[in-house]
């Protein structure tokens, strides 16, 4: 995980994302595994395209376990199902292949600043 100092003694930390496009209000991206878990509801966080984002919700659960409703938040529009989705992480993330739809994600529900 990327992060930029800010010269206060504190780091900002850098999401990178392979489509940046956005929905109004609400957006979600979905990480393979455990690493973002880290960020915390309210916490500001830097997009590696420039924008700034708020994490609103996370949650940590096995792929087959995405409600289909959150998916509706999405900002990737090639990813609002799962078939989409999972044929997109596979793509990111070649690990996920071995588990596949057991494999442990984090949720970030985000706002754009």
């Amino acid at each position: 995980m990327e992060s930029i100092n800010t010269g206060l003694g504190t780091k900002i930390k850098v999401m990178d994302f392979r489509n940046p496009v956005w929905r109004e209000g609400l957006n979600l991206t979905v990480r393979y595994g455990e690493k973002w878990k880290i960020l915390k509801i309210g916490e500001k966080f830097n997009i590696s395209s420039g924008e700034s984002a708020i994490c609103e919700e996370l949650i940590i659960c096995r792929f087959k376990d995405i409600c289909f409703d959150d998916l509706d938040f999405e900002h990737d529009p090639k990813c609002r199902t799962k078939i989409g989705l999972l044929n997109c992480l596979y793509g990111i993330y070649p690990k996920m292949s071995v588990s596949k739809e057991n494999s442990v994600v984090t949720l970030v529900f985000f706002t754009i600043e």
